[in-house]
């Protein structure tokens, strides 16, 4: 089973925001645990999580957002722990890019037939 902790603001900031979202959640996904952990209750976990104010997301016990995300990115955040897919944010392993290829160096410019000699004025 899915755990998700919403940390609310030791300050009281975004709290009705983060319930909205962890309601709307616990809807979308009844079998996910949903808790929300409010104020000072929650300072032991937001120090494990180096978070210093909150709001926060953990996910299966992996700091997951800082702040609340909208409801579809969060959704899609679990369907990927689900699947066990790293987070794209993450410092982990990433792919590796193909080398670049060498530089080649820009054509020169065409070379141009010196300009004609102005026209000589007439003496008269």
């Amino acid at each position: 089973m899915t755990e998700i902790l919403f940390l609310t603001s030791i300050q009281g900031h975004a709290e009705a925001r983060t319930r909205t979202v962890a309601e709307q959640l616990k809807r979308r996904l009844p079998e996910a645990d949903v808790k929300v952990l409010e104020g000072a209750r929650n300072k032991d976990l937001m120090a494990t999580f180096k978070v210093k104010f909150g709001p926060a997301v953990i996910i299966d016990n992996r700091l997951e957002y800082v702040g609340v995300p909208r409801l579809s990115m969060l959704l899609d955040r679990v369907a990927q722990v689900k699947g066990g897919k790293p987070s794209p944010r993450s410092s982990g392993e990433k792919p590796v890019a193909a080398p670049a290829k060498p530089a080649t160096p820009p054509p020169p410019p065409p070379t141009r037939s010196p300009a004609p000699p102005p026209p000589k004025p007439d003496s008269a």
